[in-house]
This record gives structure tokens, sequence and C-alpha cells, in this order.
């Protein structure tokens, strides 16, 4: 049976296949390359201008035959078609031998077109086996790696001819005579070593056919008609013409070099060896950056890398123009040039592979071939227009290269541009995600939860303005983001709203909305939803909107819940009761992601939603602490609470540490912020992440007192019964642990919170209500009647145990007649 396309991971069969045809395709180029150049160097050394008409040469098979290459690609199986172009290289081979033995040049080119020819009927076919053999999730890799053997191989046949040439031909005379021999036995040797190779295409599985109608003579000249499939798709025309930059770019820059080599040695003895060393330099570096490509794209295909390469295509050719032809800043800037090439080909290629119909995998690629051909020979012209035009104005030699490398820039920036402008999603998203991950160290816990492919409804944790940015450093797919109208009074947010597809809500119009989240997830999007629907002011989870559920249900496609742990603090968040307007609190940070366990439609409320977020956290915070190092750190300092924190065991010093990061994560104690105890107060004792590590991790300082002042105070029911009973002046904040915390504390300038901890571990904590970042934005209370406060980030509850990292794996049993309300407050009653 013929192997499938591979939905998820390619057999041990496809592989082997895939880097059978990787071996091939590698020694098919060697040969072409090297059969080529060999003639170049020897129309050279018997005074035949070859170079320009080679680079014709080699694109106008593309030209002709585009049409029925593609047909042929797509009508029979790709792995004969790959076998019946490696045996007529053979036979091809053994004509140029022939003609050089005579001393026939022309006859010689008729071979050098021939090679050509082939490569125009192999070509759809290598490139169209591609996602036949690995699937679409490994289809970046694949043409990155195709692409790197390939310009290995053409680099190693462009310097085997060049250094074989130059050395026969000088030690043989250096005369007419002298070039026959110095080009026959290399050629020899090459058609001889090109057979055995030919076993290596029987390893290819036999792809099926899908594609490919009945032949019939118009097809000939159909050129226009595959251009008109190409151009229908709209981002696939775009796409192709970035492709086709690449190749007239490729084009000039490889007969450029070769010129340039036959200026500085006059065309004579070293011109072979000068041309290798120059198509070397960018050999290597288009090769590394195909390298690269390949695993810059290995978890998906991603096109904010074209634009990127594009502005280092700009600066290096603007660079190159005004360097000193030969030395070693040249080569390394040449080297440099082609390795932003490459990366900016690479995604492009795989994108379009990706993007083929099945059925028309080979017409395209033809198609794509017939318009990189077109732009090569339009490079050429290119060139031998400034040739002609520096010829008859009389520019030296010299500044007439420079001008060309001039041109080569401004044309790289103006393609750069463009593509910016068509693709500024890509590019943001890119250089942001980038940043994101300088600035934050980013962990993902169950990445696998996404899946590969189809509609899926992400529901994340919404504490920052940039949560867009973490998600998409978490997520492998790209992501569509729904945002609230409201947002829209900003330019930035419109601008956003632009670039990325997000799709917008109206409070006043939800069913307009849900329907285009609908649509997207039918299409097979990665839609981003924020359930809260707002950003958060405490920290903690807001109340939740039911939106998603009608989604969900309509939909049909799975939920995911997700949990960005360690965003509360950037400058982003709310932290210190105002967003952007700060100073970052520490650098780098840390950044936990956690996608949870899915949701199927049909179970989705809010209820279960939120439970699945909380649990979702306490994964990504437990995430942060799984390293053992945890048990054995101990907090600075002296006293009571420290020696009775030296004598607990590594467990329960490791869940001290998570207790005290939870309490960093939400708006009531504040990090870099003094709060007070009073000294009497034996209960805080038992609170070693209040007093001990939440301190340490986030730079808070605990002063204990003899006697009250104004300020912020943790304590208990000692506390409770000194506020009480003292005769205050000034503004007191009071969280309250004691066991009397739920009776409200109506003192002026006292803010009762009550707070609530469960064998010396904090649960849940009020907080003052924080204060509106815009007037229309939505009250988020911080603390309530009856109510110990909010759960803190990494608890969830099942039954009447709250469980989380802070805890023992069987939880803490919650006082009784506790439950959480669906505001998220932790009540009793």
């Amino acid at each position: 049976m013929p192997p499938e396309v591979p939905k998820n991971e390619p057999t041990r069969r496809l592989w082997v296949g895939f880097w059978s045809m990787i071996a091939q395709q590698t020694q098919n180029a060697f040969n072409d390359k090297m059969a080529q150049f060999t003639l170049i160097s020897l129309g050279a050394a018997v005074g035949f201008t070859a170079e320009s008409w080679a680079g014709l040469m080699i694109a106008l098979p593309f030209v002709l035959f585009a049409p029925i290459a593609g047909w042929v690609s797509d009508r029979f199986s790709k792995r004969n078609v790959m076998l019946a172009a490696a045996v007529t290289q053979v036979v091809v081979l053994g004509w140029i031998c022939g003609a050089v033995w005579m001393k026939n040049l022309p006859a010689a080119l008729c071979g050098f077109f021939a090679l050509a020819t082939q490569s125009a009927f192999y070509s759809p076919a290598k490139i169209g086996s591609n996602k036949e053999l690995v699937g679409s999730k490994h289809l970046g890799f694949a043409a990155g790696i195709q692409q790197m053997t390939a310009i290995l191989a053409i680099l190693a046949g462009q310097i085997a001819a060049g250094w074989l040439f130059d050395r026969r031909f000088s030690g043989h005379g250096s005369t007419a005579d002298a070039a026959w021999t110095a080009a026959l036995v290399p050629l020899g040797i090459l058609t001889l070593l090109s057979i055995p190779a030919l076993a290596l295409a029987l390893l290819i599985p036999k792809i099926p056919v899908k594609g490919g109608v009945t032949f019939t003579p118009p097809l000939v000249v159909s050129h226009f008609m595959n251009l008109a499939g190409l151009w229908r798709d709209a981002p696939q025309r775009r796409a192709s013409f970035g492709v086709a930059f690449f190749w007239g770019f490729a084009a000039f820059i490889n007969l450029w070099a070769v010129k340039l080599a036959k200026w500085i040695t006059h065309g004579g003895e070293g011109f072979g060896t000068l041309s290798s060393v120059f198509l070397a330099a960018g050999s290597l570096g288009m090769a590394a950056g195909f390298g690269v490509a390949s695993l810059l794209l290995r978890k998906r295909i991603e096109l904010g890398w074209v634009p990127l390469a594009g502005v280092a295509m700009t600066v290096t050719a603007g660079v190159l123009a005004f360097l000193t032809p030969g030395g070693g800043w040249f080569l390394t800037t040449l080297g440099l040039l082609a390795f932003a090439s490459a990366v900016f080909l690479a995604p492009l290629t795989a994108w379009m592979q990706d993007r083929y119909p099945a059925d028309k995998r080979g017409e395209l690629q033809s198609a794509v071939n017939l318009q990189d051909c077109l732009a090569g020979m339009v490079a050429v012209g290119l060139i031998v227009l400034f040739e002609s035009g520096a010829a008859a104005l009389g520019v030296d030699a010299a500044l007439g290269f420079r001008i060309q490398m001039i041109f080569v820039a401004l044309v790289c920036g103006g393609m750069t541009f463009s593509i910016v402008r068509l693709l500024p999603g890509d590019f943001i998203r890119l250089i942001g995600v980038a940043l994101i991950r300088a600035i934050y160290r980013v962990r993902v816990l169950h990445p696998e939860r996404i899946p590969k492919t189809g509609g899926v409804l992400l529901l994340p944790n919404h504490v920052t303005y940039a949560d867009a940015f973490f998600i998409s450093a978490a997520c492998s797919r790209p992501v569509r983001f729904v945002m609230d109208e409201a947002f829209m009074a900003s330019p930035a947010i419109r601008m956003f709203v632009g670039i990325f597809d997000t799709m917008t809500i109206r409070r006043d119009q939800p069913l307009e909305a849900i329907r285009s989240m609908i649509k997207a997830l039918k299409n097979g999007d990665l839609v981003c939803l924020f359930p809260e629907g707002q950003l958060t002011r405490t920290g903690v989870l807001c109340e939740l909107r039911r939106g998603f559920e009608l989604t969900a249900k309509k939909a049909g496609h799975p939920l995911i819940p997700m949990w960005c742990d360690g965003s509360w603090g950037s400058i982003f968040s709310y932290e210190r009761s105002r967003f952007i307007r700060k100073s970052p609190d520490g650098f780098p940070r840390g950044l936990s992601i956690a996608f949870g366990r899915e949701i199927a439609p049909a179970e989705a409320n809010l209820a279960m939603l939120r439970n699945s977020l909380l649990e979702t956290s306490a994964a990504a915070v437990g995430n942060r602490f799984r390293a053992a190092g945890w048990g054995s750190r101990l907090p600075r300092g002296k006293g009571a609470a420290i020696e009775h924190f030296h004598a607990s065991e590594k467990a329960v010093r490791r869940r001290a540490w998570v207790n005290g990061y939870q309490i960093g994560q939400v708006n009531a104690l504040q990090r870099h912020r003094h709060f007070s105890v009073l000294d009497s107060d034996l209960l805080m004792l038992d609170l070693p992440a209040v007093v001990l590590t939440f301190p340490e991790l986030f730079g808070a300082k605990v002063e204990s007192r003899e006697l009250l002042e104004p300020g912020i105070w943790v304590g208990g029911d000692r506390l409770h019964d000194v506020l009480a009973a003292e005769d205050l002046a000034g503004e007191f904040v009071f969280y309250d642990f004691g066991t009397r915390c739920l009776e409200p504390l109506m003192l002026a300038g006292v803010l009762h919170l009550p707070c609530l901890a469960v064998n010396d571990t904090v649960i849940a904590m009020s907080m003052p209500h924080p204060p509106k970042s815009k007037p229309n934005d939505d009250d988020q209370p911080g603390h309530k009647p009856g109510s110990w406060g909010r759960l803190l980030p990494g608890w969830y509850l099942s039954g009447t145990r709250v469980l989380g990292p802070a805890a023992p794996a069987e939880g803490l049993e919650l006082p009784a007649g506790a439950f959480e309300d669906a505001e998220g407050f932790l009540c009793w009653g």
C-alpha cells in the first residue's frame, strides 16, 4: 500500500524516504553544478564568454517546460519522476563528456541546457514530495533541510569544478588544448559516480498520484493558465512574488560574483578558483541560513522571519558595496548577505508547500519555478544592462560593481518595506515574542494539550496588556484574539486589532461576536477569548462571563483553560495600583505558563471553567517550584520564626516558599513595602509565608512593634483586641488571620480585611478595593462582608478541601460552611 500523508508523526519508512530523497537531490545538484561550472571555466579558457549565457540557459528550461513539468509531477508518482530525472542526468553527462572529448563547445553547451531541463522536471517532484513524506508539522524543517543540502551540493560542485579545472589547466601549460583536457577527466569521473546514486530513488516510497489531467497539446503552452491558478489565491500570490524576488536576487549576486572574479583575474589563470571562493562564501552563508531556518521553523512556519531577514539583506548589501573585493570582511559580509537571504526564503517556501492543494502541488510548484526563472532572467538582463551602461558612460569597472550592489540594497529595502506592510502582524509578533523571551524566562507546561490542527477555544486568565505576546510565545500555533471593543478608544489598541486579525466584542451586541468566533473555530483557528472580559486589578481571577459557553456549544470545538503565572508585577500589570507608569520589578522575569485539561463543549459552564482555571493556576505555580532546592532554601534573619522554619522538614519548607510566592501574586501585601506585626502576637510564628518567605521573595520588610502606629498590619486575635481597645489616630489597614476575623471590626480609620490560613498556610486574602484605571472600568471588589477574601492563585477547590502546590498531597480541609461564590470570594455561611 502506498503511504498516506502523515497526519501526526511520519513513520520510519517515510523518514527513510525523505532522507533518501535529500541524498539524491544533493547528488543531483552537485552533478549539475560541477558540470556547468566546468563548462563555464572551459569557455573562459578557450575565449568564449559563457557566464551570461549560462545564466540564461539554466533559467530557460524552467520557462519553456514549466507547464509540462508540473503536469508530469502531478500525473505520475513523484518518486518515478525523480528516478527518471536521475537516469536522464547520467545520459546527459555522458553527452557532455563526448562533446568535450571532440572539443565541440556548442554541443557541450547543449548538454548544459539539457541538465537544466532535467532539473526543471526534477524540481516540482522533489519539492512536492516534502509534505507527502513528513506532513505539515515537520514541513518547515524539511524545506530548510532540503534547501540547505541543495546549496551545499551546489557549493561543493562549484568549488570542485573551479579547483580541479584550474589545477589541471595550469599543470598542462595553460593552452587551449590543456583546457579541453582539464575539463574532460573531471566530467568523466562525475558521469561514472552518478550511476550508483540511481539506487537512492528506489528507497523513496512510491507517493500516490493525486492529480493530473489527460495530456493535450495546449498543455505545453499553458504557462499563463498555471500562473493564473497560482495567483488566484492572494496570499499565495504575494508569497510567490517573495520567492521569485529571492531567486532573482540570488541570480544577480551569483553572476555579479562570477563577473567580479573574472574582472580581477582578467579571465585567465585563477579565475575558476577565485569565482569558486566568492561563490563558496555565498553558498556557505546560504547553507548556514537554511540550516538555522530549519531549526527556527521546526515547531511552526513563522512568516515573521521574512521581513526581519529582509532588513538584514538590505543592511549587508549596503555594507558590501563599500568593501574591497576579495578581503576577509568582503567574504564575511557576502556570506552574511546570503545567510539572511536563506532565512528570507525558507518560511515562504514552507508556507507555500503547506498551502498547495494535494492534487495541484506539481502544477503550482512548476508555476512558481517559472516565475522564479523569469526573475532570474530579469536579473541576468539587469547585469548586462549595467555592464552596457557602464561601458557607454565610461564608468570605472570597480565603481560599476559597487553601483550594482547599491542597487541590490535599495531593491532589498523596497521589498522589505512592502513585506512589512503585507505581514505587519507576523513581523511584530515575531519581534514581540523575541523580546518577551529575552525579558521573561518562559516555561510552558503541557503544550501538547493544544491540538495540532482544528478549531480550539483558548481561555486564559488576564493580568496584563502584554498577555497576547505571552500567549503567542507559549503557543505553537498562531492565535486569533478576541477583544472588548471598549479598548478601541486607544490608537495603539486599534492598530493591534487591525494588524493581528483580532475579533472585537461589543457588550451590547454579544451575539455578533459569538457568530464571528464560531466561524473562526469552524475554519480551524486557535481562538483566544479572555473569559473575565477585563484585566484583573486584584491579581486574582475576576468573575467570569458567559459568552464562551454558547460559543463552545454552537461551534462544537474543545476548550483549553490556560494560566499565565508570573506576569503580576510587570509594568503591564496593575501591581502597585497602576498600569505601565512604573519601573520594572526585577529583570529578567520568569513566566510559568500552563495549559489545562481539555473541556468538552457540552460540559462547558462557568463553575467548571472557573475551577479548571484555578487548577491550571496550581499547575503553573507548582511548575515554578519543582526544583528540589526549594526544600533546602532558608530565609535570612533571626528570631523564633526563623528557628521554627529551620526545624521544619524539607517538604514543609518548600510549601512555605510556594505560599509566600502566592501572596506576592495579589494586590494585598505589597512588594518592596514594609508592614508591621505585634511582637506579642504568637500567631505570626505559625505564618512563615507571611513573615519569612513572602518578604524574602519580594523585598518586603516585616517590622515587629510593641505599640500601634498608622500603617499596614498583619495579625490575629491579639491585634484584633488591641485595635479595639486603643484610641486610634491615623489610618490602619489590618489583614486579620484570627479566629474572629469574620466579625466586623467597625473602627474609624481601620480597614479590616479578613484572611484565611489553614494549618499555617495562607489560603485566601481580602485586600483594599483597587481604584479604577479608567472611569468606565468595572468594579473589582477586594473584600466583602462574610468573606475571607479571594483564593490566592495556585489554589483550587475539591469538595471541602483546597488543593495546590503549597498543600500536602491530600490538600487542606476548609472550615465547615466555607464555599466560593460567583465572584470568587471564599465565604462562610
